[in-house]
């Protein structure tokens, strides 16, 4: 199978498109000026192929997908959610703006994709592969969209390039976010009818296009259902409709060799498109141990101390399919105990302490990851120091398929817009459970109090399914970059302002947390003068706190107050800069 590694292809481009001549430094007065224009340049399939790989910059890398979730409620662990620990403002230009949740009001991209757009129909091609390029162009120009709309709400449309003489175009007012959306949903429709349904590894298909689809039909379907704006049940109908021609294609399957102890863990270390993995995946971007291609990603884990949130760790079931909340005592258990009888996926995601995996130590969880909860989901033993992993970041898979697909059929039919039973749940859901070696999701599953409590805005005959669907979305997804969106479309803002809490200790003093009967960390409110040696310290008040004040759980971050402001906090503030030069544009609420 050919592949395509990630190789800055930007670059070639940039060497015989110079793109960036400009008036003033705003956000698309961006025109090409080199000698290589396009009447030289778009003459055939080969340049329409060279220019499309050039858009391949703005998929996500490993360490993107894998450490995003970091702004979610998942994780306590720096960097935090910037906007619930204030310390986001407005910025002052677009590239500062890319501070919170990777977001930035910069349209270079843009430009790209719809000078492209203008420029292709000179080359002599067949019309099916002129088609197949014209949908990889248009697929990102969603992609790009989409991605404004969740930061920002309503942004300027563009269809087409604007120089500096366009200054109608230019000094333009936002477009409403549901015109945006239509024409994501219109990009997206044609590249899922004419994107080659095969390509290279790590390429554009229609089955990818379809995915995109389904992603935004469920974002954009519930967000305008939890604030009661029109539209919503098209966009879920279409959310459900592409996740499932996407599974009743017989182009994926779950990654499965019968082994729910390690299966999940596995597929997030995907090196090659010619691994077992990969049948899973719908659009990954693939590295290379031999060009090589590397990235950062297994020492980022590690440096970082990328730490999950008690929250988090409470969401995974008993290994009976039981909720780990209702078992006597959860709350002051401490962390060997959390693991014992639990849904697999959470040993696979979590490092036990009990577990040494490549060079992290379960005993020094708390040295590595102040919560005491590290993640290794991705993480690759083999591939242990800085910059030397290739693990595939996965863009879209097979198993978020599913979950658009239970999640937005069921919300459907929780509005009497259809029927949703345990034949869905058993075509969705459960795929995921059987793999993990988990009982079945049955519709008679009973409420979740804490489920409940913290997707409070949800109601109706199905509720009980629809906090399971949740609940399965954050454990199979987690570390996916998708957590800080479900949590805005949902509107349960105030879950990321939540103190953030890690594992349980009942006092100060020294602990065994591996049970080997050698004690590992001590806390303490000072240093001793004589360290015991294998034993970390951590001093009160310094590096960490407990919620009860000298026992409870661990607060990672003593001092640091959240706060979550409705409806400020669900959109990006605009720079600065940009409604100082474009006088039509407005800030948004509360910013």
């Amino acid at each position: 199978m050919k592949k395509i590694y990630i190789i800055p292809l930007s670059c070639m481009l940039i060497s015989m498109l110079s793109l960036y001549s400009c008036k003033k430094d705003s956000f698309l007065n961006r025109y090409p000026v080199s000698s290589i224009t396009a009447e030289s340049f778009f003459n055939n399939a080969a340049d329409l192929n060279t220019y499309c790989n050039s858009l391949y910059s703005y998929v996500p890398g490993s360490t993107s997908v894998a450490l995003n979730d970091q702004q979610s409620d998942n994780y306590e662990s720096r960097p935090f959610n910037l906007v619930t620990a204030g310390q986001i403002t407005i910025p002052a230009t677009a590239s500062a703006s890319t501070a919170w949740n990777g977001a930035s009001w910069s349209w270079l991209f843009l430009y790209q994709v719809n000078y492209f757009l203008e420029n292709y129909q000179k080359a002599v091609a067949t019309p099916a592969v002129i088609d197949h390029y014209v949908g990889v162009a248009r697929f990102f120009r969603a992609w790009f969209y989409f991605d404004k709309v969740k930061a920002y709400g309503d942004v300027p449309f563009y269809g087409r390039t604007v120089t500096t003489a366009d200054n109608a175009d230019l000094y333009k007012a936002r477009d409403p976010r549901a015109l945006v959306i239509d024409s994501v949903m219109a990009d997206l429709k044609y590249a899922a009818k004419y994107v080659n349904s095969t390509g290279p590894s790590g390429t554009i298909t229609k089955w990818a296009a379809l995915a995109l689809m389904a992603r935004v039909g469920l974002y954009e379907g519930t967000y305008r259902e939890y604030r009661s704006i029109s539209g919503w049940q098209q966009l879920l109908q279409t959310a459900d409709s592409a996740a499932l021609v996407v599974m009743q294609s017989g182009q994926f399957k779950l990654f499965s060799t019968g082994n729910p102890n390690t299966d999940y863990q596995n597929l997030f270390i995907t090196h090659s498109p010619s691994d077992p993995q990969s049948a899973e995946i719908i659009l990954g971007k693939f590295y290379s141990n031999t060009i090589p291609v590397y990235t950062p990603l297994d020492g980022d884990i590690y440096a970082y101390g990328v730490a999950f949130s008690k929250a988090f760790m409470n969401n995974y079931l008993t290994s009976s399919g039981t909720p780990f909340t209702s078992v006597p005592g959860y709350d002051t258990m401490m962390i060997k105990g959390e693991f014992t009888n639990r849904d697999p996926r959470m040993k696979q995601s979590v490092l036990p302490p009990t577990v040494t995996y490549g060079n992290l130590n379960g005993a020094q969880t708390m040295t590595d990851a102040r919560s005491g909860y590290l993640q290794i989901k991705y993480y690759d033993p083999a591939t242990p120091s800085y910059n030397t992993n290739y693990n595939a970041a996965i863009e879209f898979r097979l198993g978020e398929m599913l979950l658009v697909y239970a999640e937005a059929k069921a919300e459907l039919a929780n509005s009497g817009g259809g029927t949703f039973t345990q034949a869905d749940l058993d075509m969705s859901v459960n795929l995921l459970r059987d793999r993990a070696g988990m009982p079945h999701l049955l519709m008679t599953v009973p409420i979740d109090p804490v489920l409940a409590a913290n997707y409070s805005n949800v109601s109706g005959q199905l509720e009980n399914v629809l906090l399971e669907i949740r609940r399965e979305r954050r454990v199979e997804l987690a570390c996916e970059g998708l957590r800080y969106d479900d949590i805005m479309r949902w509107k349960n803002g105030p879950l990321l302002a939540k103190p953030g809490f890690g594992m349980y200790f009942p006092g100060l003093g020294t602990y065994d947390l591996n049970g080997d009967g050698v004690p590992d960390i001590a806390l303490v409110t000072s240093l001793p003068a004589n360290k015991v040696t294998g034993i970390s310290y951590f001093v009160l008040g310094t590096d960490f706190g407990l919620s009860n004040g000298t026992s409870g759980n661990i607060v990672p971050n003593p001092g640091l107050v959240k706060t979550f402001t409705d409806p400020k906090d669900y959109l990006m503030p605009l720079p600065t800069q940009e409604l100082l030069l474009n006088k039509n544009l407005k800030q948004n609420p509360g910013w």
